[in-house]
């Protein structure tokens, strides 16, 4: 059985008998970047507001108890976690509880001794954030200077030393020209890449949307050309059998045929992971926040927590729509995108249909164009006109 198998077994598992098999640890809300459509990141004074971040101790009381409840995967990430000075001890403390810890950054603060560490203990992955493919670009949309050639310092320093290392960036109106560069850096640095199909709102800061973010249509057509070029340079296979079936499916279906109920969430969020947030606080997901629990005192409680987590996400149920939906599987709305743009998790965001159906129509003429066929069964203009969702 593959790596990946087993992970997804214990996942289902965990998920089943509600034990908390993968939990985040989001360690500061702090960032040594200022990017426009960060949807946590806070200044030192705005995180007063909202309370203070959780001491070393705190953090591995945390874990010691999510580790008796059964956390087997742990991802650490904020804010950026290297910020935090005693980023290395938590890490080596955590990772010889017997997790399986991967990390999120955005590469620039990579230590020799960071690297030493995750040499001598090594992490599932590293995942680095590009925010494009020039400091220009890093300017533009971080507002920080050498921050492009500081995170790839950081990534070569990581390859040298073995470690495996996973790269995700997310195109928004100030780095969409840098799409070819940036597979064209995944495929000379050797590393899988891959994009951000949505982006937050800036809920968990309340700070007002930049305006760089896309629309839905917009965002679909660049991640599905990313997506298959990406695809096409790394030398993979293309998903384009997969969408058309799919396609054909929902092209098919009776748009009638709708359970007025709704579906429950079926991720793993409060149901086999949690995210305790820098202040303390247990959330299902880093964006459902009003789901909020928080301790008694010194996390000697987190069984209860968690038994209140997967009690409040009973109710978080997806819209009726999302359902029945063929192209479920593609669409990138949850329950926690609904939730952050209208308060109720059953109410259908129209814009993830927009951007569903704009993404496969993209990815489809793109895979026909690499072919110079079309799909038997289907013409061009069937792409377009799916049944209203």
């Amino acid at each position: 059985m593959a790596d990946r198998s087993i992970k997804d077994f214990v996942y289902q598992a965990g998920a089943r008998k509600r034990i908390p098999v993968s939990g985040t640890f989001e360690l500061t809300p702090r960032c040594n970047f200022n990017c426009k459509m960060c949807y946590v990141h806070m200044t030192p004074e705005e995180q007063k507001a909202y309370g203070r971040e959780l001491s070393t101790e705190e953090w591995l009381t945390i874990g010691r108890r999510a580790v008796e409840a059964g956390m087997i995967y742990l991802l650490l990430t904020g804010g950026e976690p290297m910020l935090r000075p005693d980023f290395v001890t938590l890490y080596s403390e955590l990772i010889q509880m017997g997790l399986v810890i991967s990390v999120n950054t955005n590469g620039t603060l990579i230590t020799p001794e960071m690297v030493e560490c995750f040499r001598k203990h090594p992490p599932e992955t590293v995942n680095v954030t590009l925010y494009g493919a020039s400091s220009e670009t890093y300017a533009k949309l971080c507002g920080v200077k050498g921050g492009y050639e500081k995170a790839l310092n950081g990534i070569r320093a990581l390859k040298q030393a073995g470690i495996r290392v996973a790269l995700n960036t997310t195109f928004t109106a100030c780095n969409q020209g840098d799409m070819e560069a940036l597979i064209a850096l995944a495929k000379e640095l050797e590393l899988p890449i891959r994009t951000a199909a949505y982006t937050f709102p800036p809920v968990r800061n309340r700070h007002e949307d930049s305006g760089v973010c896309l629309l839905p249509e917009e965002q679909a057509k660049l991640n599905a050309r990313f997506e298959f070029l990406a695809t096409i340079a790394l030398r993979r296979k293309t998903k384009a059998d997969y969408l058309r079936r799919c396609l054909e499916a929902e092209l098919s279906r009776d748009p009638n045929a709708v359970d007025g109920q709704g579906k429950p969430s079926s991720c793993m969020a409060g149901r086999g992971a949690f995210w305790m947030s820098w202040n303390g606080e247990m959330y299902p997901c880093g964006m459902l926040a009003d789901y909020a629990v928080r301790s008694h005192g010194d996390f000697s409680d987190f069984t209860d927590m968690w038994r209140q987590i997967c009690e409040r996400t009973e109710s978080v149920y997806l819209p009726s729509a999302c359902g029945e939906c063929a192209l479920r599987r593609i669409c990138p709305s949850c329950a926690a995108v609904t939730y952050s743009y209208s308060g109720d998790s059953r109410r259908l965001m129209e814009g993830m249909c927009v951007y569903t159906r704009a993404y496969v129509r993209a990815y489809l003429e793109l895979a026909e164009a690499e072919n110079e066929t079309t799909p038997e069964g289907i013409n061009r203009g069937d792409v377009d006109p799916f049944i209203c969702l």
